[in-house]
């Protein structure tokens, strides 16, 4: 435990580590505050002492202000504005990839942050999504490193955080950070437009790489200002039809009055005595032959005594539980592979998951059809769709569902419901609302090779949304 601080309330230890932060409140301003403890004497403690000397006049959004040092008896703390109860991380873990724009605009905060701390001599060296908080108004806070604490990296380089910036945007946009090749070479994903690619590959990599954060910031405010100048061309555009569409509304309203009129004084033409004479003198003046009568039936006493259909409102779609998942392999020695892993699955953190053995080949080596995963429901359900996060590149899968716990040889399983090919990232399929207790994953394709050399694909996340069958 803390003690107090005359002007500072410590509450509660909100982070462990070398550097411990606590939530506390500056009692002359009554504001809320985050604390940071450390050990002055230690090899960390006088590096961050140096930091917070050296960078406390730095302002900008993206850093986290330094508002205040005091002295806990042994202890030294750095007092700062309070941490944001979530982080980068945590929000793209429920809302997936981001716009264009949005990631633009993080991205230029980050940088321009980078920017000043390079510009004072310091890195952090690896940025990642979870050393960023993100605040209620949306703006984003590097909560990890210089000034506030010591580098993530040690050593720390300026191109360390401009290649980690490159990633990032990658991650923002796609869902995951580029992979390497078996030659150490970044490979971004085919969806991403040709301008950011040429902005991310200048970043990633170190050869060709841009000058510095500020050059790496300039070429993010100008893909912003050719973004919104592509907003604006569009929305000229909807202006300029909707002015066209206008310019023929009216004449086409005139018709659509004088249809209606027509139409009206032909039923009461037709249907009164003097409709019909004048209709019969009109058959007379042209010759034509009598109509056959119209028959219309009275609709309203057909289904007299019937009983009327009623149905059930149709439930929401929602996120379904998952009861269990268990790896499935039935051409293996064991029936499954690396069932240790499944914890790993939909546990909060994008760079752990279940994954396969690694296979010389994309094609499992020429051991077996494929590999998988069995998704328990409990009780049968109506499935609209599966999400499933996957850092790999190119891999295949198929989908089958059972109205039972199905475990047994693929074949069991009937004909899938959905399948895909060349998948890269995180994917959503649409199930269109079929039914089941049970989800079989059944990966048929492991995709490009790994870095490290062979081919094994990685899960990192899996959601089953759908409704329930009412009986």
């Amino acid at each position: 435990m803390v003690d107090g601080h005359e002007r500072y309330r410590i509450d509660e230890r909100v982070r462990t580590g070398p550097i411990e932060s606590w939530s506390g409140l500056d009692r002359t301003l009554d504001r809320p505050v985050t604390i940071r403890i450390l050990d002055p004497g230690s090899e960390i403690g006088k590096r961050v002492q140096l930091q917070a000397r050296s960078l406390t006049r730095l302002e900008h959004p993206a850093l986290l202000h330094v508002l205040d040092t005091i002295e806990l008896d042994s202890q030294f703390g750095l007092v700062t504005e309070s941490l944001p109860e979530e982080s980068l991380d945590e929000y793209l873990s429920i809302n997936g990839t981001l716009p264009a724009e949005e990631a633009l605009e993080i991205a230029i905060h980050l940088g321009e942050a980078l920017a000043l701390l390079h510009g004072a001599g310091f890195a952090i060296g690896d940025l990642q999504t979870s050393h960023i908080g993100r605040r209620k108004d949306g703006t984003v806070v590097i909560v990890e490193g210089p000034p506030t604490g010591d580098a993530n990296k040690i050593p720390a380089r300026p191109q360390d955080d401009i290649v980690a910036l490159g990633e990032l945007i990658h991650e923002l946009l796609v869902g995951f950070r580029p992979q390497l090749d078996h030659q150490g070479h970044h490979e971004l994903h085919p969806s991403i437009s040709v301008s950011f690619r040429q902005l991310i590959r200048r970043s990633v990599d170190i050869e060709g790489q841009w000058s510095g954060a500020s050059a790496l910031v300039l070429a993010l405010r100008s893909l912003n200002q050719d973004l919104d100048r592509l907003s604006t061309t569009e929305e000229s555009e909807q202006i300029d039809y909707l002015q066209a569409e206008r310019s023929w509304l009216a004449p086409a309203a005139f018709v659509a009055v004088l249809a209606a009129v027509v139409i009206f004084v032909g039923l009461f033409v037709t249907r009164t005595q003097i409709g019909s004479s004048l209709v019969d003198n009109v058959r007379e003046v042209v010759r034509l032959e009598p109509e056959q009568p119209l028959v219309i039936e009275n609709f309203e006493t057909q289904n007299l005594g019937t009983a009327p259909v009623t149905s059930r409102p149709a439930a929401t779609s929602a996120e379904l539980q998952i009861v269990r998942i268990i790896d499935f392999d039935p051409a293996g020695n064991n029936r499954g592979e690396h069932s240790e892993k499944i914890i790993l699955i939909n546990d909060g953190d994008s760079s752990t998951g279940w994954y396969t053995e690694r296979y010389t080949t994309s094609d499992f080596g020429k051991l077996k059809e494929g590999v998988g995963l069995i998704i328990g429901l409990g009780p049968p359900q109506q499935i609209d769709r599966l999400r499933i996060s996957s850092p790999n590149i190119d891999w295949s899968f198929e989908i089958f569902t059972s109205d039972k716990s199905a475990s047994g040889a693929i074949q069991s399983w009937g004909q899938p419901v959905a399948e895909r090919e060349g998948i890269s990232g995180t994917i959503t399929v649409d199930l269109e609302g079929s039914s089941g207790a049970t989800l079989l994953l059944w990966i048929t394709d492991l995709g490009k090779e790994l870095a490290i050399g062979g081919h094994r694909v990685t899960i990192t996340g899996l959601t089953v949304t759908g409704r329930p069958i009412y009986g």
